[in-house]
């Protein structure tokens, strides 16, 4: 379980980092740009923000053993809730490229696996 934590740490952190850092790369990997200033604020704050923020919560998860499960749960929602929303985006305009596919690979994998390691904490009483 740890070692997962730590990978999802690092995934969050790292693209959450980058793109606080620089939101204009989007554009190349999923064709997402900001038009203006105010949008360029918006990509870093939910493309930014965001993955700082969930990798935050997963790090105190490492420090903090009590916290793992709701941190494995609020993984898994927040993942799950992406992925469906590009599920439906996949649906709405038929179109998937291979940012897509990862992207989902990585969101279903990390809800699949949030929900059996939360299980087996449920069930060691932790």
């Amino acid at each position: 379980m740890v070692v997962f934590l730590i990978y999802l740490m690092l995934s969050w952190f790292g693209i959450g980092a980058w793109l606080i850092y620089d939101p204009a790369a989007l554009e190349s990997y999923a064709g997402v740009a900001a038009l203006t200033p105010t949008g360029e604020t918006e990509l870093r704050a939910m493309y930014g923000g965001m993955e700082l923020a969930i990798g935050g919560a997963t790090l105190l998860a490492l420090l903090q053993p009590r916290w793992r499960c709701h941190v494995l749960f609020l993984n898994g929602v927040v993942a799950g809730g992406i992925a469906g929303g590009r599920l439906v985006g996949v649906a709405l305009t038929g179109n998937i490229s291979v940012y897509t596919v990862s992207a989902l690979t990585f969101e279903l994998s990390t809800v699949v696996i949030c929900l059996l390691l939360a299980r087996r904490l449920q069930r060691s009483g932790e």
